[in-house]
């Protein structure tokens, strides 16, 4: 078995991601943990210029050429047999690097396929996905989280991952807020 943890938090001492070093300690037993420590990685995003252009991507996924660089995370993500993502609550969405990384990884061809009759097809071995994210301020509305709700989007349309879990403590920020309480009753 092996897990792919995509650690997102750029900040040194972020409680996102204590939170999944607390969560990997309960749940990763006897499993093969690769890290991906974004803040540390060439992420860049399809763009019209740079080292990952659309057109690029676009001419690989018709030729089925998966050799450039940008494919990487997608292979790796593809492998993994389950997933564990951290990041940061941030203006009530993903950080950017997670974004570009997710945006790598959507790759047709290594990570999905298209049908013929236009479904996606899952490529993923992907068994169980967890997204943990802490925030300063308290509990949004389902319709506002648009973090593990776009994380939650990419893994059911793409990857059809049977199950998916948030992880994620609230207020954190707060002037009474016992920070180890509440990542602990995050993770019960």
């Amino acid at each position: 078995m092996s897990l792919l943890f995509v650690n997102a938090c750029p900040r040194e001492g972020s409680r996102t991601e204590r939170l999944a070093r607390m969560w990997l300690d309960r749940h990763a037993h006897g499993e093969m943990v690769k890290e991906f420590v974004l803040a540390d990685l060439d992420v860049e995003p399809l763009d019209s210029a740079g080292p990952n252009t659309i057109g690029d991507y676009s001419k690989a996924v018709a030729a089925a050429d998966y050799a450039h660089p940008m494919f990487r995370y997608a292979k790796e993500f593809s492998e993994a047999d389950e997933v564990l993502i951290a990041a940061p609550f941030w203006n009530y969405g993903v950080p950017a690097k997670l974004h570009a990384y997710l945006e790598l990884v959507c790759s047709q061809g290594v990570t999905f396929d298209i049908d013929e009759a236009g479904a996606y097809v899952s490529l993923c071995h992907i068994r169980r996905l967890t997204y943990v994210m802490t925030a300063g301020g308290g509990e949004v509305e389902p319709l506002d989280d648009h973090a593990f709700g776009y994380v939650r989007t990419l893994a059911q349309r793409f990857w059809h991952v049977p199950e998916i879990c948030r992880v994620a403590a609230w207020g954190l920020d707060g002037p009474q807020a016992d920070v180890d309480a509440l990542l602990e009753e995050a993770l019960n």
